[in-house]
């Protein structure tokens, strides 16, 4: 599936490309993600991808930050057990997550890159509202599997175009019934094969090899660095505070990628 070659592919020529200061502005994008995530648990994507796509185009950013994802997810997919009946309880979401990353992917690697752009920015804010609105909604037996399904679908879309699931995910394990361990394996598992089957359909459709997957690993280590950075003032920050101001940042971020992009000034 992956050739391992140490060239072409789909993010490593651009990464190639790029000046030291750039690759530079990549790895503090990273490590401000990792930060982020150490305080408020929101997730790297969300704080990095308007960033990155000041360096890189929406595809290249997508795949960069996939690997980052999964690592951070397995260790919580796998703990206290019970994977299997846990991958049964979340099956609807889950295929709803498999057929949405391959529609996705499909439009993303066929969109024009400012149309990408836009389409990106217009996930992040999304997702940042879904986040500051915590809406609360609570679900009977008989739509937990349906609406499961349709909102995996769409998770999965907002991973392809701007690899921010979570917001959706989240709002639909809550509104099942999921707390505690048992939310957090479940969105681990849930993102775990969201993501291996965006780098599937990646490397059928847009021919990402094994060295941009290779980068893409590379890229959790300053999001890692940046986790432990935090860990000293984490306790000293008041976590719902922080939160707000980093998606209200990242609310505005994602406007000015849309402005960015001049599909405003087309229509």
């Amino acid at each position: 599936m992956f050739d391992f070659q140490l060239s072409g592919g789909v993010l490593l020529p651009h990464m190639q490309s790029l000046d030291a200061l750039r690759l530079g502005g990549i790895a503090i994008a990273l490590v401000l993600g990792g930060m982020v995530k150490g305080v408020t648990g929101i997730g790297v994507p969300l704080v990095a991808m308007p960033i990155l796509t000041h360096f890189l185009p929406v595809k290249q950013a997508v795949l960069l930050l996939s690997m980052p994802i999964i690592l951070g997810n397995i260790p919580q997919a796998l703990e206290g057990g019970e994977f299997w009946k846990t991958v049964k309880q979340v099956a609807a979401p889950l295929i709803g997550t498999v057929l949405g990353n391959v529609v996705g992917v499909s439009l993303l690697i066929r969109l024009e890159p400012h149309r990408a752009q836009a389409a990106s920015g217009l996930a992040l804010i999304v997702a940042a509202a879904l986040l500051l609105a915590s809406p609360k909604l609570t679900l009977s037996p008989a739509l937990v599997k349906p609406v499961g399904f349709v909102l995996g679908f769409g998770a999965a879309l907002m991973e392809s175009i701007a690899s921010v699931p979570g917001p959706l995910l989240a709002m639909y394990l809550i509104a099942s019934g999921a707390t505690g361990r048992v939310f957090t394996r479940q969105i681990a598992i849930i993102l775990v094969v969201s993501v291996l089957t965006l780098i599937t359909t990646f490397g059928s459709g847009a021919h990402a090899n094994g060295a941009d997957l290779g980068i893409s690993a590379l890229a959790s280590v300053p999001a890692i660095i940046g986790m432990f950075l935090i860990r000293p003032l984490r306790d000293k920050l008041h976590p719902l505070a922080f939160r707000v101001v980093v998606l209200v940042c990242v609310l505005a971020a994602a406007v000015q990628m849309i402005l960015k992009s001049g599909v405003l000034l087309a229509m």
